[in-house]
């Protein structure tokens, strides 16, 4: 059992956070800095564009299904189940476009948004603004049944491994996170300071 707070990670972009993982483990001291973080992320990326192979049409093994319906999957390098719309470092996966199809998604109406990737060009898009994911689903409930006979990488909230073949399951938990908001009107302030009273001396008590 997991906690997903932000986003759940299967395929591509779960398979360049675990290279990322392990090249930090290995040699921390090489990434200090935001710009070294990146680069590394950009170099990644340009070597699995160049490898045959890999993550490609992985989702012929999977099993989608949201509210117990089953969702047909195209031809996917990768699946990212989220819970907000910012995602890798604040690109929006989703997307703008309007579509009737699927309601417009928002941070606090208790749905999970199920986007897909179709391969790295589409994610390095997708970072630069250019497009958004191949959207799949909304809903409360997902199921993911994994017919893989290898490991496949996922990720939750940028923390990666590889998982076995199994199924997962995401729901919405009982558990609600306070939020604060800015209020549209100001604030009166009390007065806090204090206030010294002097009393008037009495008749008796003038000399």
């Amino acid at each position: 059992m997991f906690v997903m707070n932000n986003y759940f990670g299967l395929g591509l972009d779960a398979d360049i956070c675990l290279d990322f993982h392990m090249a930090r483990e290995e040699n921390p001291n090489k990434f200090n800095s935001r710009i070294q973080a990146k680069g590394y992320y950009l170099k990644t990326g340009l070597r699995k564009m160049m490898k045959k192979g890999g993550l490609k049409d992985f989702t012929r093994d999977i099993v989608l299904e949201v509210d117990g319906k089953r969702v047909d999957l195209p031809s996917l390098e990768g699946i990212v189940i989220m819970n907000i719309l910012s995602w890798a470092s604040g690109a929006n996966l989703w997307g703008h476009e309007k579509d009737d199809k699927f309601n417009r998604p928002t941070h606090y109406d208790g749905m999970l948004e199920v986007v897909g990737v179709t391969g790295i060009v589409h994610l390095g898009q997708i970072q630069s603004g250019i497009r958004s994911g191949v959207r799949l689903a909304q809903g409360g409930h997902v199921h993911i049944r994994m017919n893989n006979d290898y490991p496949v990488p996922v990720q939750v909230d940028g923390e990666p491994w590889l998982q076995p073949p199994c199924d997962i399951t995401i729901i919405r938990s009982a558990l609600k996170a306070t939020m604060l908001r800015k209020r549209k009107s100001k604030i009166k302030r009390r007065n806090t300071e204090p206030s010294v009273y002097f009393p008037e001396p009495d008749d008796d008590s003038k000399c």
